[in-house]
């Protein structure tokens, strides 16, 4: 199942995962994830589970799941700019991430 991203909020990201001992050792998980990234405050009635997306500030609503993309994941943006994936939770048939990082947006 799929969740429709209004193409002028569309992003496209690249998901890496990094080694934690050897930092240089970097890893593509996934490559061109369309998401929006948007403040939790947009995003707080988003629940899954019964549970409210939240705690983090930021997070990304994935046009279509991806299971890969575990927490610890990095998403990279088209500006070279990082976010850590803080938690994946569920909505319905996609994801939402939640994000940490110093640049956002």
């Amino acid at each position: 199942m799929r969740f429709r991203i209004p193409p002028q909020l569309k992003e496209e990201v690249t998901v890496v995962r990094q080694d934690a001992v050897v930092r240089s050792n970097v890893m593509t998980i996934a490559e061109d994830v369309v998401c929006l990234i948007a403040p939790e405050s947009d995003l707080i009635r988003l629940t899954s589970s019964g549970v409210a997306i939240g705690g983090t500030g930021w997070a990304a609503l994935l046009e279509k799941p991806n299971p890969d993309i575990i927490g610890g994941d990095i998403l990279r943006r088209a500006d070279d700019s990082e976010l850590t994936v803080h938690r994946v939770r569920p909505l319905g048939g996609t994801m939402i991430l939640e994000l940490r990082g110093d640049e956002i947006p």
